[in-house]
This record gives structure tokens, C-alpha cells and sequence, in this order.
């Protein structure tokens, strides 16, 4: 049988009345998923809702499992920027569902370089900050998302490209990937209850809050001035936070979003992420 063919034939069975059945489509299914998306875009009928919600059923348990099995792999990647690009791409893929490949992530970010740079050529990291986060012509490129600020999504990468929202930690890792690909160095700080990003701008330290407009505000007062100013502000903000502790405060911040939510399966595979970094 012709392979579109066979698809489309699949598809009408998502929901035959026989388990056989269905666990035999569900297998086939898990066998082509990372060609699926392409080959459902080629057929005549677009997958219905219904459809839409079968296959990712299908599909869900084996995209688990490949991720638990592949998850550190990001540890074998060269430097800082690239683990935590590995992994923000491996975690966004999962959390945006069957049709969406990690590798999609890289894509995603050169394309935004490329777009930043047809418009203000090679800016520097506070010329940055604003393209991305300051209001322009009533138009604002990505903003906090106070308004759902404890929603999964905002961890997802690529659902914050699509809207347009993230919390701190996600807009914060999308200046840093994208100034990396302005050949900026921009670290993140692992700041109690607000991560910030920082940047060496004009000599001087300065902590951006991603979150709020791309705000510039110099370390040193920061770490003086702040209400949670304590003796050990200075050495938080004086060192990056690492891939691994990003990464960490990411599931963590999807480990309490699932709780919220009372979506325990979801917290539990946070949970396992999460125990296998600090385990590796």
C-alpha cells in the first residue's frame, strides 16, 4: 500500500472499536513519529480536532520515554550556550507537543537573528534587550506574561515565540540565545524569586530584567539596594548562573505550574527530569 495511503488508512482507525486495533495503529504511528508531521501535511484532509487529540495520545507515552533516555544529552554540548540550547529545545519540543522537533528550536532563533539584524544591523546587549522587550509603535515583541504568570506554557520557548509571552526565565534564556547569535555574552543570574540576565555593558555589570521591558539596573545597586539584599547578594550576582541551574529552576518552575494545575502525572515527569540532572 502506497505510504499515503496507508496513512490516511491509519487515521480512520484512531478510534476503531477494537483495542487490537487501536494498539496496532498506535504502534505503526510511534514507528513514523518523527516523519509524521511531515507526512500528515501532505494529506488531502487536515486531521480534525478529534484526530489531532488521538494521535497525541498515541504518541505520548513513546515521546516520554525517548525523552527521559535523551534528556542530558545536552551535557555533551560544548559551552554554556549551547547545553542550555539543547536542553531548552529538548524540554519546548516535548512541551509543544508531537509535531514539533526539537532541532525546530535552532531554527526558530537564527530566523529572529536574522530578522534583528535586517533591521538594526549588530546591536549591542542594551540595544538588544530593547528590539525585544521595550514598547515600539504600540508594539511590544515579547512581554512577561503576568496575567498567567504560573501557566506551563510560559517554559515552552516555542509558545512564547508564537505569543509573545514568557515568565523571567524563559525571556531571559531567549536574549541569551539570540545575543549569542550577535556574538553577545549574556549569562543569566540566579536571582531569588525573578531570574535576571547580565551583561557587561559601558564596563560595568548590569542585571537586565527580561521581564519588564528589558529594564537595565546596575548589579552593584541591585545587590545594596534590593529588599533581599543579604550578604551572599553580592556573590549571586557576581556569578552565571550555569546551564545546569537554569535548566533546574525551569522544571522547577513546571514542577509547581503541574501542582497548581493538580496534574500530577505532569509534576511526577518534571520530578524525574529534574532528579536525573542532579543525579548525573
Amino acid at each position: 500500500m502506497p505510504a499515503l495511503a496507508h496513512l490516511s488508512h491509519l487515521i480512520k482507525l484512531l478510534d476503531d472499536d477494537s483495542e487490537v486495533v487501536r494498539q496496532a495503529v498506535k504502534q505503526e504511528l510511534t514507528g513514523m513519529r518523527r516523519e509524521l508531521p511531515q507526512r500528515i501535511e501532505t494529506l488531502e484532509t487536515p486531521l480534525s480536532a478529534d484526530e489531532e487529540r488521538l494521535v497525541a495520545q498515541m504518541l505520548d507515552p513513546a515521546r516520554r520515554t525517548e525523552l527521559e533516555e535523551t534528556w542530558m544529552r545536552w551535557r555533551w554540548m560544548d559551552g554554556p550556550d549551547a547545553q542550555l540550547e539543547e536542553g531548552l529545545s529538548q524540554l519546548s519540543a516535548f512541551l509543544n507537543g508531537w509535531k514539533t522537533q526539537s532541532a525546530d528550536l535552532a531554527k526558530r532563533l537564527d530566523a529572529m537573528a536574522e530578522e534583528a539584524f535586517a533591521e538594526n544591523g549588530r546591536m549591542d546587549a542594551h540595544e538588544l534587550a530593547q528590539w525585544l522587550f521595550a514598547p515600539r509603535g504600540g508594539i511590544t515583541r515579547f512581554r512577561g506574561n503576568s496575567k498567567d504568570y504560573y501557566s506551563p506554557a510560559n517554559s515552552n520557548l516555542f509558545w512564547v515565540f508564537d505569543t509573545g509571552l514568557g515568565n523571567p526565565i524563559s525571556l531571559c534564556c531567549l536574549y541569551r540565545l539570540l545575543g549569542q547569535r550577535f556574538g553577545l555574552e549574556i549569562e543569566g543570574c540566579n536571582f531569588p524569586g525573578h531570574f535576571l540576565s547580565r551583561v557587561t555593558y559601558r564596563d560595568k555589570t548590569w542585571l537586565v530584567d527580561c521581564f519588564n521591558r528589558g529594564r537595565f539596573m546596575l548589579a552593584a545597586d541591585v545587590a545594596k539596594h534590593h529588599p533581599a539584599a543579604n550578604p551572599g547578594m553580592e556573590d549571586l550576582i557576581r556569578e552565571p548562573a550555569t546551564a545546569d541551574g537554569t535548566l533546574l529552576r525551569i522544571l522547577r518552575n513546571l514542577d509547581e505550574a503541574y501542582e497548581r494545575l493538580g496534574n500530577l502525572p505532569e509534576r511526577q515527569f518534571m520530578r524525574r527530569l529534574a532528579v536525573k540532572l542532579m543525579e548525573d
